[in-house]
């Protein structure tokens, strides 16, 4: 179990939901003192789970700067699959970086 949101300060759930085409992309942030203490991939384990129980999704994604290792081997944990790199895609302190894209698709026979 996770500790409350107030002394884990961590920020997870789903962006850019279309539920038409039954998609939505993972973000989460976490501050540096509670990182690698299992906190984002027990929450996101449960988002996800409810993405594709609840909200019926078929794809979940996620976007994540090339040079957050960290980040990209949690997502890989938890499934994901790397797809791509998308050049300059986001935009921080007024820098263009480059990011990486990776999806998680609803398991067979689930929907």
């Amino acid at each position: 179990m996770f500790p409350c949101l107030e002394t884990a300060r961590l920020t997870i759930g789903f962006n850019a939901w279309s539920p038409k085409h039954k998609r939505a992309e993972l973000g989460y942030e976490l501050q540096p003192w509670h990182w690698r203490k299992g906190y984002a991939a027990e929450a996101a384990s449960s988002v996800i789970a409810y993405g594709f129980e609840v909200l019926d999704l078929n794809r979940i994604g996620a976007v994540v700067f090339t040079a957050n290792e960290a980040s990209a081997g949690l997502l890989a944990k938890l499934g994901f699959k790397q797809e791509g790199l998308l050049r300059g895609y986001m935009v921080q302190g007024g820098v263009s970086y480059d990011t990486n894209v990776y999806s998680i698709l609803k398991p067979s026979g689930k929907g």
